[in-house]
């Protein structure tokens, strides 16, 4: 199953931050669940250029993750995922979703970059061409100066 919960990528700070935006959404899902989904997708992105998106990643652990309130679906909310130790192999991000300038959810989560989790296939199954082309991912790097 594939879950496409952003509705914008607004940056991708390679090496430093992603920066995203969604809506609540209105699902038979825990909001919450999906909100820990939601900042997992956007650190995924900053994961993903370390390898210019050619690996899959892997959701390997919440360490923790705190979720202070839900506002009602449809409500616009912001998406931010950062490192300061990403590795050609993943590593630990912070994700925090705020809603009218009040953080609402917060996490700490690792992802791991790996080489064909499908073997038969020879393109990233997490980075697929309809994302990529979705988002514009690549026109959204800012590379460091």
């Amino acid at each position: 199953m594939r879950w496409l919960l952003l509705d914008k990528v607004h940056s991708i700070h390679k090496g430093k931050k992603a920066v995203a935006t969604s809506k609540v959404p209105k699902s038979p899902y825990s909001a919450e669940v999906l909100f820990i989904e939601m900042m997992a997708q956007t650190g995924g992105l900053l994961v993903g250029a370390e390898s210019d998106y050619q690996k899959d990643l892997i959701f390997a652990k919440i360490e923790t993750a705190t979720i202070s309130g839900v506002p009602k679906p449809g409500t616009s909310i912001h998406i931010e995922a950062w490192s300061d130790s990403l590795g050609p192999d993943g590593g630990w991000l912070e994700g925090t979703i705020t809603s009218a300038g009040a953080v609402i959810a917060k996490a700490k989560f690792l992802l791991m970059a790996v080489e064909g989790l499908a073997p038969a296939r020879t393109k990233s199954i997490t980075f697929h061409d309809a994302f990529m082309q979705h988002f514009n991912v690549r026109g959204k790097i800012v590379q460091p100066v």
